[in-house]
């Protein structure tokens, strides 16, 4: 999630309450496990902001899915000034959504027929101050669907800033979700070595294409990490589960002042850690990755607009067939939510799609 968070009454500078107005269904968390399309009102944007149509979005399997579970645990998890209602319920909550400018102030910095991402709800049509740095321009080359992960690719890259594989470390990464897929993905140019981790076999499966020299359960990573590492265990493990146990085992298995990135976000889960003698005479480091800055020096140069055209240009050429399982219109949000909660070896990427108006029948909307 966008880590520049300056959470505001309003997210927009629109003043203009005469101006004809357009309903917009958002989705919104009633309840842990309810969710439901709630309309607003959507008028004229001010001279700063801009209104987007929503094209796709995409659902994030973590923050997202905490919040729909009801234990995202504090309402800093969703501190971002798009966000709607009240911590834990009802929330209207989000962060990854395309969609094309359909009416632009004169000093928002975009015009209409731009396409953005943004880090705003699931929703039909929306305004957001076009210098909020919550919105950002979708360059040309890439599609609307691979501008979708645009933050969930940044979750990674921004690890691999963090804590950087050396030419022939042997890595590890557990929970192959999307920013898993991305990070091992990213982890296989330069790694000696990779293994890859999840219980699901599906997802093992799916992550084939990725060429990793192991692909295994976690009841089998100790003794593949142990062979393929000569017995040094592995130099660096990236874990992006979300499950503590991983957490566990990165410890036990992580070599001589090895690295444990945790890219993870636990939510109010319980966190048990067994740091026994490997961890203290091994003198692991674990880092705290997550996206709202970077170390080692890289944010003065690294900042988060760098990050981003990055991203963008990578997914420009990246097949996100890879990852995408199901497509659901917004109209079936919440078993969208229910199938990720309920079908998890069944789904890895899930995005909401959004009715196509025709311009020519936009204009006549709120009149």
């Amino acid at each position: 999630m966008h880590g520049n968070q300056r959470r505001t009454s309003d997210m927009s500078s629109n003043t203009n309450d005469g101006a004809a107005q357009n309903d917009a269904r958002a989705v919104w968390f009633v309840a842990p496990r309810e969710v439901e399309l709630r309309s607003e009102p959507i008028g004229a944007p001010g001279p700063e902001d801009i209104n987007v149509r929503a094209i796709t979005s995409l659902v994030s399997a973590g923050t997202e899915m905490s919040v729909y579970h009801g234990t995202a645990g504090s309402k800093d998890a969703v501190d971002l000034p798009t966000t709607g209602g009240s911590f834990p319920f009802p929330l209207k909550f989000a962060y990854q959504i395309v969609g094309e400018v359909e009416e632009a102030g004169d000093r928002s910095g975009f015009s209409v027929g731009d396409r953005v991402f943004a880090y705003h709800p699931h929703q039909e049509l929306f305004t957001i101050g076009g210098t909020s740095g919550f919105v950002f321009p979708v360059h040309g080359e890439a599609s609307a669907e691979q501008a979708a992960f645009t933050n969930l690719y940044s979750v990674a890259y921004n690890a691999l800033l963090d804590t950087p594989v050396r030419i022939g470390d042997v890595v590890v990464v557990s929970g192959l979700g999307v920013i898993g897929t991305f990070l091992a993905h990213l982890c296989r140019a330069d790694a000696g070595t990779l293994i890859l981790v999840d219980p699901m076999p599906s997802r093992r499966e799916r992550a084939a294409w990725i060429g990793a020299d192991a692909v295994v359960s976690p009841d089998e990573a100790a003794a593949v990490i142990e062979e393929l590492s000569a017995g040094r265990g592995n130099d660096l493990w990236f874990e992006a589960s979300g499950a503590p146990a991983a957490l566990q085992s990165a410890v036990d298995n992580t070599g001589q002042e090895g690295t444990i990135t945790v890219v993870s976000f636990y939510g109010n889960k319980p966190v048990t850690l067994q740091l026994g003698l490997q961890f203290h005479f091994r003198r692991q480091r674990i880092v705290s990755s997550q996206i709202s800055s970077i170390g080692s020096g890289l944010q003065p140069r690294w900042d988060w607009v760098r990050r981003y055209d990055v991203a963008q240009n990578r997914l420009a050429s990246f097949d996100v067939d890879k990852l995408v399982t199901h497509r659901v219109s917004i109209d079936d949000a919440s078993d969208a939510y229910r199938l990720i909660d309920q079908h998890a070896d069944e789904t890895l990427a899930v995005l909401l799609d959004y009715p196509r108006i025709p311009s020519s029948a936009r204009s006549t909307q709120g009149a």
